[in-house]
């Protein structure tokens, strides 16, 4: 106790008489905050930074009578007394002119260099995914709105206020531009979302608040990495669909320009600010800003970054600071811009701003797995009065005026459109929701060579009807086969958190010769699987029973088993022998079983329905069957397995390689239609098919056996970056070999039995965006095209027959 009193005693005149400041730094010129400015007593001892929104607190030592020094990279400094800060709180910087350019240091390595090697040396401790867990509650605010507009259109502006004469249309327009800008936000949405996350795999982000202006529906809601990732620390950066070579990362300093122009002080930490932009001549996929480094663990404390293309139609800059929380950098406010540049009048364009703060942040708490499913969104609405309480509790600042404004005038304004909000969310669903029931769209259409146009409707129960049971139902006509398809199904959703479900379903329907696990299953992971589906023309017509049991055992393996009954009829010349007997009609009865496993896969919860986000690398799917003596199948004896995988590898500093293995064996006597087909894709009307040989014919080989290998790697942007060209070069190298067995118990005259057991090769070459078009002023539409040559064994006899051409098409901020 006497030593307490003494600390005390000590302590109390330093505290009695020390001083705290705070204020706001603002750009001089644009009126907005300034993310990051140093500021520090005139001794150098202490210092503290702006946080994203500009806002600073500093305590000011006992006695201290010296200047307050104010820094930033991009501006000019400011040197003010303490004084200044009694009776005024914001601080104007003035832009610099300072252009980073590539520096010569002889004699002496660059000194940003150690200092990089050493934030890249301890990335992983500080990368918050290699917590233990985490949790946070995010307010997350987005704004669409104009820039401001520069001095001298705003002088213009304001003069012709008072101008009494006839104003032309031009002059019309500036003043209403000018005045509906400051008056009102174009849009603008807030959120308030609980976090909680278990490495690796587990996560979830719960909405527990939200309003958007014009919409009532969550799906307009946003959270803090809709469009970052939640930390820097990844080789690679993601921003609107692009990946950009971290400069915090192994080597970057042969790729990046980095300039120290900065030592400051966080507290009693050394911070260097340091200065990055791509190399000149480095066609790398590149970032450039500002980053501060701590050298309390070398980690980030605040991060400024900016795509460096020159030529985007639409920029994109994010700001990411960090504090510690028990210890650990953690992230506590993410910031992103987004400008479409070519939007706009007057010199103003307009921008989308998206800022997100974390609270409540708690690190390594002990969270229950058995919490945790695929759905790592759920925007299911909350109920009015916590919605409302959430947001006020979270809010950062109240509102001001123009934001209050945006809801009332928007509101009003999309009163007449709420169709619109209802086509966005039933595209988002591939539903349209009817009270109890609901469309399933995804019956609306379909086109292939054998059905020709198929037309239908698929009714089934919603989410209002039962959380737990799903009934329904669907319809088609095929205008070319002339036939109906049709079909029902009962689901009991058991554990929904664990993907557990039980199934029965009954269908009077067609698939596709060589794909029947596919076609059962609607696993249409590869994007071009559609496309190839226009050009298939060999189906079989099916009418089952199904039973199936769907559980997720684990975080990245979801398993399923069924048992079926079959009555296959080919809708082409086919007749099989067994057991010496000739069948052209087939009654099987199979049990098996499914599994998949992918990196990550990740869901939203929207509206009581599961919305797909996205799938990770590596994905792997196995399925096996077999064939049973029940329910008065025919005598069948056969398996079989077949497997698909697919990996991708992104390589530093660019470029990326993808393979993906098909493979598939039946062991004994099956019907040409539960067979293989080689995977040939040549009928696809000049489109490339990924995973498929772009040089072989549909149902050009069968097989009983098979395996194949597709590899292709994107070199990225090798040649040249110019407005209307920026090629990526790609290389492809495809093979594979195929085993028919029992070749005599097949008969037809119309289909192909013929193997490729001495095995099949193409190879080709080809570029991404060749050619590129604007995009209404935001992005590019892009053309690239490939030539693939068939080769070997059974290569064909005229030499020109063996090449194909094909096209394909991106699109890219």
């Amino acid at each position: 106790m006497t030593r307490i009193l003494l600390a005390l005693f000590l302590t109390l005149p330093f505290v009695a008489h020390s001083q705290i400041i705070s204020g706001k730094i603002v750009d001089g010129l644009k009126q907005e905050p300034i993310a990051f400015a140093n500021i520090a007593l005139e001794t150098g001892t202490i210092g503290t930074t702006s946080d994203i929104e500009g806002n600073f607190t500093l305590r000011i030592p006992a006695n201290y009578t010296g200047s307050i020094l104010i820094s930033h990279v991009s501006y000019q400094k400011k040197k003010l007394s303490l004084d200044y800060f009694t009776n005024r709180k914001v601080v104007l910087l003035n832009p610099s002119t300072t252009i980073l350019t590539e520096f010569t240091f002889v004699a002496e390595e660059n000194p940003a260099f150690r200092i990089i090697r050493e934030a890249v040396k301890n990335k992983k401790l500080h990368n918050p995914d290699n917590l233990d867990s985490y949790q946070y509650h995010s307010y997350n605010k987005f704004i669409v709105r104009p820039t401001e507009l520069s001095e001298k259109v705003k002088r213009k502006s304001d003069s012709l206020r008072s101008f009494s004469g006839t104003r032309t249309k031009s002059q019309k327009e500036l003043l209403e531009w000018d005045s509906l800008s400051n008056l009102f936000h174009f849009f603008m949405t807030e959120s308030v979302t609980e976090k909680k996350v278990i490495n690796p795999n587990r996560q979830k982000e719960t909405l527990i608040g939200f309003k958007a202006s014009g919409f009532k529906s969550p799906l307009f809601a946003n959270v803090a990495t809709d469009y970052q990732p939640f930390s820097f620390y990844n080789d690679k950066i993601s921003l609107l669909g692009k990946d950009f070579l971290n400069p915090i990362s192994k080597n970057s300093e042969d790729r990046y320009d980095f300039y120290l122009t900065d030592t400051t002080f966080f507290e009693n930490d050394t911070v260097y600010v340091i200065q990055y932009q791509p190399r000149k001549g480095k066609l790398i996929t590149g970032l450039k800003g500002m980053v501060s480094i701590s050298t309390n663990g070398y980690a980030i404390k605040n991060i400024i970054a900016a795509s460096s293309d020159s030529l985007a139609l639409t920029g994109i800059r994010i700001q990411q600071n960090y504090e510690q929380i028990n210890g650990k950098w953690f992230p506590v406010q993410l910031n992103t811009d987004i400008d479409f540049y070519k939007f706009g009048q007057f010199g103003s364009h307009v921008v989308a701003q998206h800022r997100s703060f974390f609270k409540d942040i708690q690190i390594n708490p002990p969270l229950v797995k058995s919490e945790f499913g695929d759905i790592k969104i759920d925007l299911s609405p909350p109920a009015a009065n916590i919605n409302q309480a959430n947001l006020e509790k979270y809010r950062i600042a109240p509102l001001d005026a123009r934001e209050s404004k945006t809801y009332v005038v928007i509101d009003s304004v999309m009163k007449k459109f709420r169709w619109f909000e209802k086509t966005v969310e039933a595209l988002a669903t591939t539903s349209i929701q009817m009270g109890l029931l609901e469309w399933d769209l995804t019956k609306i259409i379909r086109i292939n060579k054998y059905e020709g146009l198929r037309l239908g409707a698929g009714i089934y129960t919603s989410n209002r009807f039962s959380k737990w049971l799903r009934l329904g139902g669907y319809a088609a006509y095929g205008f070319n086969d002339k036939q109906w398809k049709y079909g029902g199904e009962a689901q009991l959703n058991l554990n929904p958190n664990k993907d557990f479900s039980v199934s029965f379903q009954y269908f009077n329907d067609i698939y596709e010769t060589g794909y029947s696990t596919v076609n059962l299953q609607r696993d249409f992971t590869n994007p071009s699987e559609g496309i190839r589906r226009l050009a298939s023309s060999q189906y079989d017509r099916i009418e089952a029973y199904r039973g199936e049991v769907s559980y997720r055992i684990l975080p990245q393996i979801n398993a399923q088993g069924f048992v079926s009954k079959n009555e296959i009829k080919p809708s082409y010349d086919y007749a099989l022998l067994l057991n010496g007997e000739s069948l052209n009609r087939f009654s099987l009865a199979e049990v098996g079983l499914s599994l998949r496993y992918t990196g990550s896969e990740n869901y939203m919860q929207l509206t009581g329905k599961k919305v797909r986000l996205g799938r990770e690398w590596p994905m792997i799917v196995v399925n096996y069957a077999k064939s049973v003596a029940w329910f008065d199948a025919q005598n069948f004896n056969y398996q079989r397995i077949d497997l698909s995988s697919r990996f991708q590898i992104k390589h530093r500093p660019k470029g990326k390689t993808k393979i993906a293995i098909h493979a598939g064996w039946v062991e004994g006597v099956a019907p040409y239609g539960k067979l293989f087909t080689g995977r040939g894709a040549q009928q696809a009307e000049g489109i490339f098919i990924d995973e498929y040989f772009q040089t072989m014919g549909m149902y050009e080989f069968a097989s009983s056996q098979y395996a194949s290998v597709f590899f292709n790697h994107n070199f990225g942007n090798v040649l040249y970056n110019a407005r209307y060209s920026k090629p990526e070069w790609l290389i492809y190298h495809h093979a594979g070999a195929g085993l028919l067995a029992n070749p005599n118990a097949h008969i037809s005259t119309t289909i192909s039995l013929q193997s490729f057991n001495k095995g099949f090769l193409e190879s080709g070459t080809g570029f991404n965006n060749l050619l590129r078009f604007k995009y209404a002023n935001i992005a590019y539409f892009g053309i690239g095209a490939s030539v693939f040559f068939r080769y070997g064994p059974y290569q064909l006899p005229d030499l020109s027959n063996n090449f194909v051409y094909r096209v394909n098409a991106s699109f890219s901020f």
